[in-house]
């Protein structure tokens, strides 16, 4: 199943219309659908050649998977009692064969997946692939593509590395998909808010969405993929640390911190104990290139500065922690099906999907500024705080180059919003200090819009709705 990546897609054919040869380095979380995007693009192009690296497998053996692979490709009988003694020689019979073509008019794709485990965890084979590209690929009319899901193993020892320096020509940080995107796999059968509360929970990770029902109801899906006994998201927090980090214990130190609200690095690095600065520096840095935690700074405030906040970002993980986690013992002991969902979030659900449309929003806020029509004046898009704030005090504001500050007031609520919102806007705007030359302006993102009073009063200089977030 596919849907979405335009953009993403369009940047590919380019580096494959391209009149040389290009080396791309593709990377992000698990899940995030990076191998669907490159067989999509795949799909139209008769000369390429695909290569998973398998986890947990020595080098030998993932040599072993390597040959099998070029003999379906080549159908040399030959290969089948032919022992390769390291990448070097497997390299060579691979360029022999299959990239030093008679006619290479037509460029040929090479897609190296999961090439940490191709690598067994080592950098050596990087520094292998660096010399057939400059030996042999590069002049050869090659696309060369190097996938990861380790983001510490693809920035470390593949983009920042000594042996590629200087060689990619591409460089893809997979995100989760925009909410228009998903809206599209609905085909339009699924309420817009029903579409939204599923975005709210499982953020824009397309593999989460191929698993849902789009003929059954939002309660059946959820409890069917999150509140059963062997549920396929149960143990989807341990695949998404184990299976990525190294050392994963770290990661889940922070994560479990961050479900608790927003704190600074001086913060997280008293409260979990860490000694070494510079190395949860990059472990926060790692986290938030997966998207699972996000960071915001004050107002004003430079991008360095140590008044910093980071939060939890990722929509599973907090849904876990909230409905999944404490609740884990009645999941796994149900007997038969049951409305386990609706049992224990029947007094929380609508509060928390008010929190939860608040952070989409912020999450979001580069593809709100397109709807809102000030996208290119963006400079800075942020929740306001002060230095010493506990709580964000506005939930979504923009700075802009044309000298405008964008406040937006965020609601998620079944209904119009009506002309009351006004004093609750006018406080927050209050804390404020606006800088001279600057005009304020007020947004409302809200599911259904503003009623007649409301928009005639001409308070707001912009409103968004779910018909806009999914047009």
């Amino acid at each position: 199943m596919f849907f979405g990546r335009l953009s993403e897609l369009k940047k590919l054919e380019k580096n494959f219309q391209s009149k040389k040869s290009e080396l791309v380095v593709m990377y992000g979380r698990r899940r995030v659908g990076k191998s669907t995007l490159i067989k999509q693009f795949l799909k139209d192009k008769p000369c390429h050649f695909i290569f998973e690296g398998i986890e947990g497998s020595s080098s030998a053996k993932q040599m072993e998977y390597f040959k099998d692979r070029m003999a379906e490709f080549t159908k040399d009988s030959l290969l089948e009692d032919m022992k390769f003694s390291g990448w070097e020689k497997v390299f060579k019979y691979f360029t022999e064969k299959m990239v030093s073509r008679k006619n290479n008019k037509e460029k040929m794709v090479v897609f190296f997946d999961e090439i940490q485990w191709m690598a067994s965890g080592r950098k050596q084979l990087i520094s292998i692939i660096k010399y057939f590209w400059d030996n042999h690929w590069k002049d050869q009319n090659v696309m060369l593509i190097l996938c990861g899901s380790i983001a510490s193993f693809m920035v470390d020892k593949v983009i920042n590395s000594t042996a590629l320096y200087g060689r990619v020509t591409e460089e893809m940080l997979i995100k989760g998909l925009n909410p228009d995107e998903i809206a599209s796999f609905f085909k339009g059968r699924r309420d817009k808010t029903e579409i939204l509360n599923y975005q709210m929970i499982f953020g824009g990770v397309p593999k989460y969405f191929e698993e849902i029902d789009i003929s059954a109801s939002f309660y059946k899906n959820i409890n069917r993929l999150c509140f059963s006994p062997n549920s396929l998201m149960l143990n989807e927090v341990e695949k998404i640390f184990y299976k990525q980090y190294s050392k994963a214990e770290t990661y889940l130190d922070v994560v479990n911190l961050l479900k608790n609200g927003a704190f600074s690095f001086k913060e997280i690095t008293e409260k979990i104990a860490k000694k070494s600065g510079g190395s949860l520096k990059k472990v926060l840095l790692q986290l938030e290139k997966a998207e699972l935690i996000e960071s915001f700074v004050p107002f004003e405030q430079g991008w360095n500065t140590k008044f910093r906040k980071y939060r939890l970002a990722d929509e599973f993980l907090r849904f876990y922690f909230k409905y999944m986690e404490p609740n884990m013992t009645a999941i796994q002991n149900q007997k038969n099906t049951t409305k386990l969902f609706e049992k224990i979030s029947a007094d929380s659900l609508d509060k928390w999907f008010g929190f939860a449309f608040e952070r989409f929003c912020l999450k979001h806020s580069w593809y709100l500024a397109e709807i809102m029509g000030f996208a290119d004046e963006t400079l800075y898009a942020s929740p306001y705080f002060g230095k010493n704030d506990s709580k964000f005090q506005i939930d979504l504001l923009y700075k802009r180059a044309d000298k405008v500050i964008t406040v937006c007031e965020i609601k998620y609520y079944t209904g119009k919003i009506t002309t009351k919102i006004i004093p609750e806007v006018e406080k927050k705007c209050a804390l404020l200090k606006i800088p001279n030359g600057y005009t304020l302006e007020k947004a409302l993102i809200s599911l259904y819009g503003p009623d007649e009073a409301l928009k005639d009063s001409e308070y707001f200089s912009h409103f968004v709705t779910l018909e806009d977030i999914f047009r």
